[in-house]
């Protein structure tokens, strides 16, 4: 590199000037960097909103940078954490969080009741809702969604095991009475993961999979916006839905643009330079950069997020639990949170639940970072000078993915355990965990929940049920008497009594180790400082309520 060229200089420069394909390549030499500084420059100056967009259009325009590729647009059969963006911005739920709290209110359901023994729902429906192919939102679409949801097995349908009976007494009625009490059953209907809303008409003239492949690239809601075209890991285009029911009276974006910038620099410049509005998936350091910014406004709030690194538990070394319990000692994880995630707010984990969630026991145990400890219990295991390797994976657009694996990766080599890396894509990533057939390597993995209650956190992590494509339970853990505890658990209608066996389940999974239990962190938001409206919550992480922005 010239010692008078600034990348961002440069790529500044190009993306205010006119320029040819000669000029392009004769600017992208001095940076003496060749296809991946050419490749970086490509992405800034290409494809742009400004560029196709005239000043007044772009006022009305909200255009988002996600480092991390969303995998389906189905909202019905995936945990991932990427594609809940899109999802809310076509889909609607029959309840909602309120702000930035846990409580539940009415969305497409205006009101609700919930019987004093808490074994039936009444959710009373919005009138002259419809959904965007003209379908009416009615009791029987309602159903039909639930029922959708029961049968593909996947994403929510953990939380409505208890569903026994739904009656639709008349059109904007529904009725589910449920076999036993569950303490999340009513925050089904609100989170990230739910049971959106999608045209009954969709999914019947899809019934033979209940359109598991139309809507993985199709999108049909009742949702602020409507969905103009999609290119998975290129760009998303939605349209101002104009039979919104909530209207469009106010300050609302018409357009939204979701655009996946797979290099941090690129997406960090347009940020900077206005070409868009809001960045997701950005890296640690980058987000420390903008603190001092006046450019880029970024939000700090208390999240639900908890971050882990989980083992396969069903066979090879990693079925030991004391294996497990010697790598949980044998990472150094002041060394992480301290010096790696320093600034942004992180501290230890104490087990599986975040500290700020309901049902946190503050005396669940953490692991010392103690390697003679942790070679102590790997010689207990038979693996005396450790002789075995791990193969790790991650998927790309997560930022401190990459880290975590290079400090356990040295970490492992005190121990004489040699651990491989390898990035994959966020579809390859999940497709090769969730098959049991392919299951088998660690893998590092954040969770935020969609209900109000830890079942959500150690179910989809660690119930046998959530094995497979059902949860996220990937490293194929299974405790019977975990599982037995967790539903116990969730059947409880007495606060203190639940949370006491939530306790003991979390305490449990201490003692077991199939992961480990990293940090919580607080979240941050990089945007334009005109843009208003955004309100965190921690149950809605990583995406937006585009209706509910607007630019100053």
């Amino acid at each position: 590199m010239g010692e008078d060229t600034d990348p961002k200089t440069l790529i500044s420069e190009l993306l205010q000037e006119p320029f040819d394909r000669r000029t392009l390549f004769r600017r992208a030499a001095t940076l003496g960097g060749g296809m991946p500084a050419l490749a970086a420059i490509l992405a800034a100056c290409t494809s742009t909103p400004s560029e196709k967009t005239a000043p007044s259009e772009r006022t009305k325009t909200v255009v988002v940078a996600s480092g991390a590729d969303a995998v389906t647009l189905d909202p019905g059969v995936s945990f991932d954490g990427q594609s809940p963006l899109l999802w809310r911005a076509a889909y609607d739920s029959l309840l909602e969080y309120d702000g930035g709290s846990t409580n539940t209110v009415g969305s497409l359901a205006a009101s609700y009741e919930v019987s004093s023994d808490g074994l039936t729902y009444t959710f009373h429906l919005r009138p002259n809702v419809s959904f965007v192919d003209g379908e009416v939102l009615d009791s029987a679409a309602v159903k039909l969604n639930v029922e959708r949801q029961q049968a593909v097995k996947q994403g929510v349908t953990f939380a409505l095991f208890p569903l026994k009976k739904i009656e639709t007494p008349d059109d904007s009625t529904v009725v589910m009475r449920l076999d036993s009490f569950n303490d999340g059953f009513l925050s089904a209907f609100a989170g990230n993961y739910t049971v959106k809303m999608i045209s009954p008409k969709a999914i019947t003239d899809h019934k033979g999979d209940w359109a598991q492949g139309f809507l993985r690239n199709n999108m049909a809601g009742t949702g602020p916006y409507i969905l103009e075209s999609y290119q998975q890991s290129d760009k998303a285009v939605f349209r101002k839905n104009p039979n919104y029911w909530r209207g469009w009276q106010g300050t609302h974006f018409d357009q939204v643009i979701v655009l996946y910038v797979h290099e941090p620099a690129t997406e960090q410049l347009q940020l900077e330079q206005g070409q868009v509005d809001i960045a997701l998936f950005l890296t640690d350091d980058i987000i420390q950069s903008f603190l001092s910014s006046t450019d880029v406004t970024v939000t700090n709030d208390p999240s639900f997020n908890l971050f882990y690194l989980s083992f396969y538990c069903k066979s090879g070394p990693t079925s030991d639990v004391r294996v497990r319990q010697a790598l949980s000692h044998g990472f150094d994880y002041d060394t992480y949170i301290g010096q790696i995630q320093k600034g942004l707010g992180a501290q230890r984990a104490h087990g599986p639940i975040p500290s700020n969630f309901t049902g946190y026991d503050p005396t669940t145990p953490q692991y010392d970072y103690d390697v003679e400890r942790a070679k102590q219990l790997l010689a207990d295991a038979g693996y005396a000078n450790g002789g075995f390797p791990i193969r790790l994976v991650y998927e790309h657009g997560y930022a401190w993915k990459p880290p975590l694996a290079e400090l356990f990766q040295s970490n492992m080599r005190d121990l004489g355990i040699d651990v491989s890396i390898q990035p994959l894509s966020p579809s390859a990533w999940a497709g090769l965990l969730s098959n049991p057939d392919t299951a088998g390597p660690a893998f590092p993995v954040v969770w935020w929940p969609t209900l109000n209650t830890p079942f959500d956190y150690m179910w989809s992590l660690f119930h046998t049920d959530a094995q497979g494509t059902a949860g996220y339970n990937w490293g194929y853990y299974s405790n019977p008497k975990f599982d037995s505890l967790l539903y116990d658990a969730s059947a409880v209608s007495d606060p203190q009594e639940r949370d006491a066996m939530y306790g003991q389940a979390q305490h449990m999974l201490v003692e077991d180790a199939p992961a480990l239990f990293i940090m919580e962190r607080d979240y941050h938001l990089p945007k334009r400082p005109d843009i208003e409206g955004f309100v965190f919550n921690g149950i809605y992480i990583e995406t937006l309520n585009f209706y509910g922005l607007n630019r100053a």
